[in-house]
């Protein structure tokens, strides 16, 4: 495979050296041998994505809930602390990760885009936060606008604006701009490196296509913030 380098390390200056996060872009085979580490998932019991469940299950989580809370938050799959981990068909959600190298701790999420969620985005901010107070970097993507997806982007809006307010070096990947692309991502902090596959399919073509290069990037999302410390390379079969 080739890898089109960017560099990955800033000099400031003589005594400030800054690190940053190596992003990824491959296809979708190259992609299965990252879908490892925890599954960040927002569809099962616990997470933030519950309402999709069925009603009696969604009864059994509140009663849990009440009863034994901290067994209930332990439960949740939209936001996992993990040093490995991976979450798939990003479309209306949002996603992402924060990082703190100091402490050698890294966490995912998965947000869907719910008025359930909407109502709850700042227990989903704080739930982040509580669990890596002092992140030194992040990765956030996501949302799209869509007349069937009205919370998408307010929740996408919300959540990016709070990590951008706490953390400095931030990766901000804005509102899929094609109706049929989705985005699968993995994390590891043993390497420091995203991994990202997302697929796009313009409505005047059949065959789907994923992001291989500078301009398709440009083109999928319809903000691309890529924080001065981070590399982006797009690694070719």
């Amino acid at each position: 495979m080739e890898i089109l380098p960017v560099s990955k390390l800033k000099v400031n200056n003589r005594n400030n050296i800054v690190f940053g996060s190596r992003i990824n872009f491959v296809d979708s085979k190259m992609f299965d041998d990252f879908r490892r580490g925890a599954y960040v998932d927002f569809r099962k019991e616990g997470g933030f994505g519950a309402k999709s469940l069925s009603r009696a299950q969604k009864y059994k989580n509140e009663f849990e809930q009440m009863i034994n809370p901290q067994k209930m938050n332990m439960s949740r799959t939209d936001v996992i602390l993990s040093d490995e981990f991976y979450t798939e068909g990003v479309r209306t959600c949002t996603a992402g990760g924060v990082i703190d190298l100091k402490s050698g701790k890294c966490l995912g999420f998965h947000f869907y885009d719910s008025l359930d969620n909407m109502k709850k985005v700042d227990e989903m901010i704080a739930n982040i936060f509580d669990k890596i107070p002092n992140p030194d970097g992040a990765l956030i993507l996501g949302g799209k606008n869509l007349k069937c997806s009205n919370y998408s982007l307010p929740i996408f809006e919300k959540i990016t604006e709070a990590i951008l307010s706490k953390i400095k070096r931030v990766t901000v990947l804005r509102e899929h701009l094609y109706p049929f692309s989705e985005t699968d991502m993995h994390y590891s902090l043993k390497n420091d490196t995203w991994t990202i596959y997302s697929m796009f399919r313009p409505v005047t073509e059949i065959k789907e296509r994923y992001i291989s290069s500078k301009s398709d990037l440009q083109n999928c999302f319809r903000e691309v913030k890529i924080a001065a410390s981070d590399s982006v390379n797009f690694i070719k079969p």
